[in-house]
């Protein structure tokens, strides 16, 4: 399992939320096992415990681990090693300067472990983890279906108590009577239990948002764009460039082939196509990163992790 020296982290902050969006949020389970580790051999750092815990005995454990100088665990696969070596040789093949190539290496491979948490659903407790992938789901599967529903029974011209269609693709279509209104109400009382209160303007601006489809990069895995810009992004603070630049995109590629994003074969395999993504990826309306910090934001993610002293 990789391990990151927290001070460092803290320090690299500003950086990898300007290049990736990322929030110190996102490793919340990881530091909070850092508390765990202070509570079970009773070595709590006082002034610490003191700043950060309220008046009704909670510990914002997030911002007490932040601050201490531990090394934070981050799960990742059995080849994570591997992904190691190769992300530091590609770094000492490009980079001179020792500092850069510390700062440079320490963020690639911190990004990469983030990476392979999520992408194989990595959690120290299996319980938070099934609690999280549901609200994955929740917010990219089930939402952008309530929020259409939504609009289309409060924003169509129809009564209430219209009779409805509904098709299950190449099905017939069958017939609801929804006589006195029994199924729109229904229907939209539980679309207004899940997606709380909100208007139609702000249901379309969402779907707009997260949810259209835009001109541009299209990908069947909206992860790997979100990978891709980021880490393009972190590129341009080592290797600066007003233009997308071929010697970006090969570093790029290089580490994308490393973290087993990209293998040969692959159509992001060819540097032309690859940056012609990023030129796309830039250049779209919400880019992938910007996405990832407004995807924080709302209500059905978890922001931060709180546990109470005894």
């Amino acid at each position: 399992m990789p391990s990151f020296y927290v001070p460092q982290l803290k320090a690299y902050l500003p950086l990898l939320e300007e290049c990736y969006g990322f929030d110190i949020c996102e490793v919340s389970d990881e530091l909070s096992w850092i508390v765990g580790l202070h509570h079970r051999e009773k070595r709590y750092d006082k002034e610490l415990l003191k700043q950060f815990t309220d008046e009704k005995g909670y510990l914002d454990a997030v911002s007490y681990a932040i601050n201490t100088n531990e090394r934070m665990g981050i799960l990742a696969t059995e080849d994570f090693g591997e992904q190691i070596d190769a992300i530091v040789e590609l770094c000492g093949q490009h980079i001179e300067n020792l500092d850069k190539f510390n700062e440079v290496t320490f963020i690639l491979v911190f990004m990469a472990a983030i990476y392979s948490r999520d992408l194989n659903g990595l959690c120290f407790d299996t319980e938070a983890e099934n609690i999280r992938q549901s609200m994955i789901r929740d917010t990219y599967i089930v939402r952008p279906d309530l929020l259409r529903l939504f609009i289309a029974l409060n924003k169509s011209k129809h009564k209430y108590d219209s009779p409805m269609k509904i098709c299950f693709k190449t099905d017939s279509p069958h017939l609801i009577q929804n006589k006195d209104g029994w199924f729109s109400y229904m229907l939209n009382d539980y679309i207004k239990q899940k997606l709380g209160n909100i208007t139609i303007e702000e249901a379309e601006a969402e779907l707009e948002f997260f949810y259209s489809d835009e001109k541009g990069r299209k990908s069947d895995n909206p992860y790997l764009n979100y990978i891709i810009n980021g880490t393009y992004n972190f590129i341009k603070h080592f290797m600066p460039s007003d233009k997308v630049t071929v010697e970006q995109c090969k570093f790029l590629l290089e580490y994308l082939k490393a973290i087993g994003q990209v293998k040969e074969g692959d159509t992001l395999a060819n540097l032309n196509t690859l940056q012609s993504a990023v030129k796309s990826l830039i250049s779209s309306k919400h880019t992938p990163v910007e996405k990832h910090v407004k995807r924080k934001s709302m209500p059905s993610l978890p922001l931060y992790s709180k546990v109470t002293l005894y």
